[in-house]
């Protein structure tokens, strides 16, 4: 059953052999399908909540993205949420989904859905075709979900002409407060660069990554080694 919330609910080379595969229904025989593979990797390990001291509680690690019509859409896209007036707590912009790692979840990896332009409720609607399990020590999450996940409706997924990307860390989701510790794609030092957020088309094969994109994500803009996000890749894939 699909479940609406309101507030918090908690890629470089082809990803071969990931674990927790997920099951996806197959195509008919001449059908392409557009795979999208994601992966972004921290400068140091990503808390799981095992650490001593994390009581239990994970940071929280989000790819928000935005599907679009036009191949270079001239609207903004997913941007960090970084300060009050908090809104979700976590993306801003315009986004249309976003992928959400949560080990607390029956599943590591949740899709969701935004149902409304202000982003403040949302939907699951399922988990990525497959995702590599994150264990203690380990500071990559990748996961691979079909563009047919993100827009079902195959009139609709058939406009799609590009998507529009970032990636997010973030030590908490705020509701009260004034701060929280975060990371997102572009130098978080810079007022100029906290906006940046990628666009890729989706109609044909690609490969995007942090050196193609002229290492426009440092390393070293955010102290925290288990938020500060050091590389990111996004691959295309069309497959029949």
């Amino acid at each position: 059953m699909t479940q609406v919330k309101n507030g918090w609910a908690l890629m470089g080379l082809l990803l071969v052999g990931l674990g927790g595969c997920a099951k996806f229904p197959a195509t008919d025989a001449g059908t392409v399908t557009t795979r999208l593979t994601f992966k972004m990797r921290m400068d140091g390990p990503i808390r799981t909540g095992t650490e001593s001291g994390a009581g239990g509680v994970p940071y929280v690690y989000i790819v928000a993205l935005r599907l679009s019509q036009d191949d270079n859409p001239t609207t903004e896209g997913p941007i960090p949420v970084i300060a009050p007036p908090w809104g979700n707590g976590f993306v801003a912009g315009n986004a249309t989904h976003y992928i959400a790692w949560d080990p607390t979840a029956s599943s590591e990896f949740t899709i969701y859905r935004f149902i409304n332009p202000e982003l403040q409720q949302w939907a699951a609607t399922g988990i990525p075709v497959t995702f590599r399990p994150v264990t203690p020590g380990d500071n990559q999450i990748e996961f691979e979900v079909d563009l047919a996940q993100l827009e079902p409706n195959p009139d609709e997924a058939a406009k799609v002409r590009s998507i529009q990307v970032n990636f997010l860390t973030m030590d908490s989701v705020p509701q009260t407060g004034s701060s929280k510790e975060w990371d997102a794609l572009g130098d978080r030092r810079l007022p100029s660069e906290i906006n940046t957020f990628l666009t890729a088309t989706v109609r044909a094969n690609g490969l995007f990554n942090n050196q193609r994109a002229g290492e426009i994500e440092p390393r070293l803009d955010q102290s925290d080694p288990a938020l500060d996000l050091v590389d990111w890749s996004l691959e295309v894939r069309l497959r029949n």
